[in-house]
């Protein structure tokens, strides 16, 4: 084999190994009937709450292209364990989440940042 394929295989094997890795933290943290799509509505969601207080599906629907139907139902499975979903009292369409426990939150992403080598131990 060349050196140049190789280096191929040896980068295929280093980026499935890390994306294993990624999906076992997942399946450990979510559960593994928790769907790809609802991980994705989790991250876009934990993304945006690090620079805000809360998020409206409507924002998590627009960023993930996943319908705000299936995005309402995820976030009622997960209230009272990590999230609060608050109806905006103007408008009942539009649903706030707010994170409950931040430190919960944290763990995973702590997790998946060692995995991708973004931080020290």
């Amino acid at each position: 084999m060349s050196d140049r394929a190789t280096d191929q295989a040896e980068l295929r094997f280093e980026t499935l190994s890390i994306l294993e890795e990624l999906l076992m933290a997942f399946v450990e943290r979510y559960g593994r009937r928790t769907t790809l799509g609802e991980v994705l509505a989790v991250m876009a969601s934990l993304k945006r709450l690090c620079r805000q207080d809360s998020v409206t599906v409507a924002e998590i629907a627009e960023a993930t292209g996943l319908p705000k139907q299936s995005l309402s139902r995820w976030a009622q499975k997960r209230v009272g364990s990590s999230i609060v979903l608050n109806v905006n009292d103007e408008d009942q369409r539009v649903h706030d989440v707010r994170l409950l426990d931040k430190q919960i939150a944290s763990e995973p992403i702590a997790r998946f940042a060692r995995i991708l080598k973004i931080c020290d131990e």
